[in-house]
């Protein structure tokens, strides 16, 4: 009965390990942020996957290169068809402006619609329980990235 209990408290407890590995610190003097993200591919969540399927192209490899975004998204389907993958974003640190805890990033008018292209139409994606997101909204000209400041390793 022991073995059967531990089993099954093995099996449970994978959730509870397995995750997005997530880094996001200032680099170049403090003038650029770097975010680096990996999933764990057997067991949710894909936080990357999710990013990547957020981005139009239909690479396994998407990339965004422009002033205000660098991003590199690669992907794969594991056995149960989930997207899992590994992506890096920089982004200059001085078009952030504090907003409580959180540094934001708000593009409106052609600097978004020019971001916006590279999304699906309206975008929205949450990460790390709520403490990253990235918001691009193409009927209205708005791309929007924010991040905890707690997250960012100075």
């Amino acid at each position: 009965m022991k073995k059967i209990f531990l089993i099954m408290m093995f099996i449970l407890s994978f959730p509870l390990v397995a995750q997005t590995n997530f880094t996001a610190v200032l680099v170049k003097n403090g003038t650029y942020l770097s975010i680096h993200m990996m999933d764990d591919h057997l067991i949710p969540p894909f936080e990357a996957g999710e990013l990547w399927k957020i981005l139009r192209a239909n690479d396994q490899r998407k990339t965004i290169q422009e002033k205000e975004l660098v991003l590199t998204c690669e992907a794969l389907t594991n056995q149960t068809m989930d997207v899992f993958g590994a992506c890096s974003l920089l982004l200059p640190y001085n078009l952030f402006q504090k907003i409580g805890n959180k540094m934001i990033f708000k593009a409106e008018g052609k600097i978004a619609a020019n971001l916006n292209r590279y999304f699906v139409d309206s975008a929205y994606l949450s990460m790390q329980n709520n403490e990253v997101f990235l918001s691009s909204i193409n009927t209205q000209r708005q791309f929007v990235f924010g991040i905890n400041e707690n997250l960012i390793q100075k």
